[in-house]
């Protein structure tokens, strides 16, 4: 992974895990970093002859252009979907690097692809004779949000000499250009980036700098999706075979709360979900951890669910009646737990494989042996806890509901 993938994803992460706003204290983490001269491709060489501008003076090296994407061009949209609302550097995900430049020249540089909704186009005043760009990417998210297979995606990316400078006007149709003042030959180069499913998650990123795995949980809270249509019939449900008459959150203390959390319980156990893994993820990528983890319609669809699944599904019902649940992980294995109070307090557990398997009571006491086991050891390597309310706070926002 190249410096600029951990430091311009990792870092930012790392700020909204902890609920901190992001300020100019990471100016100096995000600042490009000097990268190594990339090689030489005949195919990214200027033809011999030609100059940017009749006034510039001779290149000292021939221009190239070379793109690159985070995580050694590996993509994965739902950081882009969930990521991108906190801070437009989520967007940022490809590098742009050019060699060769005459310091002071004019350029305009458009990036191409399927998943953008339109060319991303950007004019630069070179600073020397190379530099790099980390262009503001125009996403299509549902284009993104379709993605249900690891598969490639080729980026181009055009670069011309601008002698008329300022902004950049944008991308001509008709001409096919991307600004009418863009001058001199075009340099063109691609990069194929693998964009892997909506469904795959970013657990863990290793740290080359502190030669140890980051932490990445604050991540799965995408996957927690109160807004989700298909939860209103899931209370219906509830109330009809638990009598519970409304779901009122914290209003009437904490044997309220378990009451709801039983209601809810019972009602998905009525469905019939079993257990089934399906974390395994077909693309690979060193130094980066992910696991599959199931919407909430498709799990209630499948009917099944692993241990992620079952805690992201009862997470967004119970956020959605007001309660405030909190994603717990341990080495290999992941379960729910809800605040008994709305400014926090104490935990109630649910071991949620238990989910169809066992009764309300049984999944409860389990669940508070896995809060004793677990609280103890959250600074430890492969503890953690994501309060989705907190990760609402910094920004981290659901993954929108696809009918498709």
């Amino acid at each position: 992974m190249n410096t600029f993938s951990f430091r311009r994803f990792a870092i930012l992460v790392m700020v909204l895990a902890i609920g901190v706003g992001l300020g100019a204290g990471l100016d100096h983490f995000l600042a490009p970093r000097p990268a190594a001269e990339p090689p030489v491709s005949a195919a990214m060489v200027l033809p011999a002859g030609a100059t940017p501008s009749a006034r510039a003076a001779k290149p000292a090296a021939e221009l190239t252009v070379e793109v690159r994407a985070t995580f050694d061009n590996n993509i994965y949209p739902s950081l882009l979907l969930s990521f991108a609302a906190a801070d437009p550097a989520f967007t940022r995900c490809l590098t742009v690097a050019v060699t060769g430049a005459v310091k002071g020249q004019s350029y305009e540089l458009a990036l191409a692809s399927g998943l953008l909704e339109r060319p991303a186009v950007q004019t630069v005043t070179a600073p020397g004779d190379r530099f790099e760009l980390h262009p503001l990417l125009p996403w299509n998210y549902a284009a993104l949000r379709a993605v249900t297979q690891l598969r490639p995606e080729t980026f181009l990316a055009t670069l011309r000499s601008n002698p008329a400078g300022g902004v950049a006007t944008g991308w001509n149709a008709t001409s096919g250009r991307v600004s009418d003042r863009a001058e001199g030959p075009a340099l063109e180069t691609s990069t194929t980036c693998m964009i892997h499913p909506v469904n795959e998650a970013v657990s863990r990123i290793f740290n080359v700098e502190t030669d140890a795995w980051q932490d990445m949980s604050i991540c799965y809270a995408a996957f927690v999706n109160e807004d989700h249509p298909w939860i209103n019939q899931i209370l219906t449900e509830a109330m009809q075979r638990d009598g519970v008459t409304r779901f009122s959150g914290y209003e009437f203390g904490p044997d309220s709360v378990v009451r709801q959390m039983r209601a809810v319980w019972d009602a998905l156990a009525a469905r019939g979900l079993s257990y089934a893994d399906l974390a395994t993820t077909s693309g690979a990528v060193p130094d980066v951890t992910t696991q599959y983890v199931r919407f909430l319609d498709q799990t209630l669809h499948d009917q099944g669910a692993n241990c992620v699944d079952a805690s992201v599904l009862l997470a967004s019902v119970f956020r959605r009646i007001g309660l405030r649940p909190v994603l717990i992980f341990k080495p290999g294995h992941c379960f729910v737990a809800v605040y008994d109070a709305a400014q926090g307090g104490q935990l109630i557990g649910l071991e949620t494989t238990l989910l169809s398997a066992a009764p309300f009571g049984s999944a409860f006491a389990m669940g508070a042996q896995e809060l004793n086991n677990t609280i103890p050891h959250l600074d430890s390597p492969g503890y953690s806890s994501v309060d989705i309310a907190v990760a609402r706070q910094a920004g981290v926002r659901p993954i929108e509901f696809s009918s498709n």
